[in-house]
């Protein structure tokens, strides 16, 4: 399927669901540049965002593991929202944007988790 249309299937599925996402950030400038654009497509889908992640339906955690003092913080901070997925329906995303020297050679490997 391709992206476009797998977009308009996920924005039929959202479309009326009052869904609320938080964006939390760690790490440099492209980091903030890339959440902009996150939270940009969100809501295109439909989400509204929200400064409270105990509102949010959708947390993203977006952060880079080439400063190691990001990676500490984003694991700390899943363990402190965590049980919010015992509460509600909650999908936390994480999108990490790896250091080339740690990845193979590969240069600016991006990854997503959905938990």
């Amino acid at each position: 399927m391709l992206k476009k249309e797998y977009f308009e299937k996920l924005k039929e599925k959202i479309t009326n669901k009052n869904l609320n996402y938080h964006i939390i950030t760690f790490g440099c400038q492209l980091n903030e540049n890339d959440s902009e654009k996150i939270a940009g497509m969100l809501e295109e889908l439909g989400y509204t965002k929200t400064e409270d992640f105990k509102k949010a339906d959708l947390i993203v955690f977006n952060t880079c593991c080439v400063r190691e003092n990001a990676e500490e913080r984003l694991f700390g901070k899943i363990g402190e929202i965590k049980y919010l997925k015992t509460q509600k329906d909650l999908i936390i995303a994480i999108r990490r944007l790896h250091d080339a020297r740690r990845i193979n050679g590969r240069k600016n490997q991006k990854k997503l988790s959905i938990c």
